[in-house]
């Protein structure tokens, strides 16, 4: 036995002596995970595709009684954009959103005159929200926070059998409102949803009247886009010494959503 092992030992240094100047395999790279934030955002651009219908008013003018339905929404619209923006961690959430319509439409107050009025808006909230409950599938959520209101309205009354045949008069008023709310999500399997909301506000503090309700259905396209069709109605119900404004502005939105 002490033979074999003698003719073992130089095949055993042989080998290690081929092999020494061969540079030793490199241990795998160890890279640090990116700490998470915890931060989550989504981002949404909406065409708003809204009629309106209610009293719009401005001082020394007669309050004009508008329609405009869905229909003539080609007709009176000259823009519209609405966009909303919301960081998220935890339970917690910040909501940011604004919608801008401009329309002109006519009205006939009586039976021998025309009145054509030019609306400008922007609408916008600022909501803070915290989760409720909150599972794989649904997240229902209480909100609060402020609506802002900013108009500036036109109107050119035509009264050819007067003697001042034609009277116009002008209106600006930019309000802010509080509001509460609930707000819920829901995913129906790896590509449906279902949202909707709903915000309440003035108190008597700005407005008279202030509430807004949104609900609509979203496929995801991508892991972090979605296309979404939602329904919105917003009334408003607002006076101020001539300045009266009290309208319901609804109708459907179309657009994209972005998370990252």
């Amino acid at each position: 036995m002490k033979s074999a092992r003698y003719l073992l030992l130089p095949a055993v240094l042989l080998a290690a002596a081929a092999h020494a100047g061969e540079p030793a395999a490199p241990a795998p790279a160890i890279t640090p995970a990116e700490p998470d934030s915890g931060w989550e955002f989504l981002a949404n651009l909406y065409v708003p595709m809204m009629g309106l219908e209610g009293d719009i008013g401005v001082a020394g003018m007669v309050p004009a009684n508008v329609d405009i339905g869905f229909d003539d929404l080609l007709d009176n619209f000259d823009g519209s954009f609405s966009g909303a923006f919301e960081a998220r961690k935890g339970p917690w959430s910040i909501t940011a959103d604004a919608i801008w319509l401009k329309v002109s439409f006519s009205a006939q107050p009586t039976a021998n005159s025309y009145l054509a009025i030019t609306q400008d808006q922007i609408m916008g909230s600022l909501l803070v929200g915290y989760d409720l409950l909150h599972s794989e599938t649904t997240r229902f959520e209480v909100v609060a926070g402020g609506a802002v209101n900013s108009l500036d309205v036109d109107m050119n009354l035509f009264t050819p059998r007067l003697p001042v045949a034609i009277r116009s008069g002008s209106g600006s008023q930019a309000w802010i409102d509080p509001v509460v709310g609930l707000r819920v999500r829901h995913r129906l399997g790896e590509r449906w949803g279902l949202f909707a909301s709903g915000t309440f506000g003035s108190f008597d503090i700005s407005s008279d009247e202030y509430w807004q309700v949104i609900a609509g259905v979203s496929y995801r396209l991508t892991e972090q886009t979605s296309i979404a069709l939602a329904y919105r109605m917003l009334s408003v119900d607002y006076q101020q010494g001539g300045f009266i404004y009290d309208t319901k502005t609804s109708g459907p939105n179309v657009g994209l959503v972005f998370q990252f």
